[in-house]
C-alpha cells in the first residue's frame, strides 16, 4: 500500500514541476516578469515563483487567468498534445485580438457619440 502512495506522490510532484515549468515557458515568451504577471492574476511575485517552481498548484481560477493573459490554453499547461496546442493557441489569440477590437469599436462609438 504505501508503495502505491508513494508512487502516487512521485506523479504528482511529476506533474506540478512540468506545470510549472510551461508555466515559466510561457511567461518568458511573453516577456513578462513575475511582478507583472502577479499583478495582472492578483497575487505576489513570490506565488508567481511557487507556480513555476512546481511548490504550488495555482487554483483553476488563476490558471484560467495565466491560460488568457499567456494567450495559451488551459491543455497546453496541462500537457496536452503539442500539435493541438498550437492551433488552439492561434485561435485563441485571433479570438483575444477579436475582443479587444470589439471593445475599441465599442468606445469608439461612444467617443463619436459624446462629441456629437
Amino acid at each position: 500500500m504505501n508503495d502505491v502512495f508513494s508512487e502516487d506522490i512521485k506523479r504528482r510532484k511529476e506533474m506540478l514541476k512540468a506545470l510549472g515549468l510551461r508555466l515559466k515557458s510561457a511567461r518568458m515568451e511573453a516577456r513578462l516578469s513575475q511582478l507583472q504577471v502577479g499583478v495582472i492574476i492578483g497575487v505576489t511575485d513570490k506565488t508567481v515563483s511557487s507556480y513555476e517552481a512546481g511548490r504550488v498548484s495555482p487554483p483553476i481560477d488563476k490558471l484560467i487567468h495565466l491560460a488568457d493573459t499567456y494567450k495559451k490554453s488551459i491543455s497546453f499547461f496541462l500537457g496536452d498534445n503539442s500539435k493541438d496546442y498550437k492551433f488552439t493557441s492561434r485561435l485563441r489569440a485571433i479570438e483575444l485580438a477579436l475582443k479587444e477590437i470589439k471593445r475599441q469599436l465599442v468606445e469608439i462609438k461612444e467617443l463619436s457619440n459624446i462629441k456629437d
